[in-house]
């Protein structure tokens, strides 16, 4: 059972990682002005979440970077996220933790 269980986690994590380059293509763009505003106003990061919105900066993210949005992301909490979007993220830190063979999500 906790085999099914990575492997599901693995593979939403994956179908999200995957899906940003598809949803590029749909981006409109904005500045980094506008995202630093948006984040500040308590809105979700949607790259995140569910690749959608996501600035032509993000594409060019390091593991560590990526790494370090998430944790900044999830340390705004139960405020800006659900429970459930707090596991995703979560999922997120930790499969790119065990990808990577380092300890990246466990700060």
């Amino acid at each position: 059972m906790m085999n099914t269980s990575r492997a599901v986690s693995v593979l939403a994590a994956a179908v999200l990682i995957s899906a940003a380059p598809v949803r590029a293509d749909e981006y409109g763009g904005t500045s980094m002005g506008q995202e630093t505003q948006t984040m500040q106003q308590g809105q979700k990061d949607q790259c995140l979440l569910v690749a959608m919105n996501c600035p032509d900066s993000y594409k060019a993210d390091t593991v560590q970077q990526r790494v370090d949005r998430l944790k900044k992301e999830i340390a705004r909490g139960t405020d800006v996220y659900t429970e459930q979007e707090l596991n995703t993220l979560n999922e997120q830190l930790k499969w790119i933790s065990q990808e990577s063979g380092n300890d990246a999500g466990s700060e």
